[in-house]
């Protein structure tokens, strides 16, 4: 089973992380897929996240309880 994830990063992180995945997995078919792959293994199974330093990265659109309400308008 396989699930889809969708984000909304920068430019700049996107050329970067798209230019390293073809640096370590070549520049072949899947090599975006196994490096975004491998980021998250070693994202989930690390031991320690700073979460300080993610903040910059993660910019909510709308606080938790807004986007409960958007979700229960949409499953009526």
């Amino acid at each position: 089973m396989v699930e889809e994830i969708k984000a909304k990063v920068s430019k700049t992180l996107a050329k970067n992380f798209k230019k390293r995945a073809i640096e370590i997995y070549g520049p072949k078919k899947g090599a975006i897929k196994a490096a975004l792959e491998d980021a998250m293994k070693r994202f989930t199974t690390s031991a320690k996240v700073d979460r300080k330093s993610l903040k910059r990265y993660i910019k909510p659109e709308s606080t938790s309880v807004e986007l409960q309400h958007k979700t229960w308008r949409k499953a009526d």
